[in-house]
């Protein structure tokens, strides 16, 4: 598979897809992205396809869990894979929703910027 941090650029933002080690881009249905748009801010998001979610759901061995999925930064995607994954996130911004469909993190700390 490929590096395990796929990074897109768009005009209006960059996204960092931290894929797992057996992830392939093309087919990922479950993976964080970490979002930084033109004026530094960042924004996280967690991507899983329905099919991931169910998958999710039944592997967790207490039946509270198994009856609900929860996830702060979720953004559930009919498709899978990093490009379909990236239309969602571009589709949003030319809509004016990319900043509340994910979920804001704080300003980098200066020492993060430098490196």
């Amino acid at each position: 598979m490929g590096d395990a941090l796929h990074l897109v650029r768009t005009p209006h933002f960059d996204a960092v897809f931290m894929l797992g080690e057996a992830d392939d881009e093309a087919t990922v249905e479950d993976v964080d992205v970490l979002v930084t748009l033109e004026d530094g801010r960042r924004f996280s998001a967690t991507f899983l396809t329905p099919a991931a979610v169910v998958r999710w759901m039944d592997s967790e061995p207490e039946e509270y869990e198994r009856l609900h999925f929860q996830c702060p930064d979720l953004v559930i995607t009919r498709h899978a894979g990093v490009p379909a994954m990236t239309r969602v996130l571009e589709l949003a911004r030319e809509r004016g929703d990319l900043t509340s469909l994910l979920t804001e993190l704080p300003p980098a700390a200066a020492d993060e910027d430098a490196g």
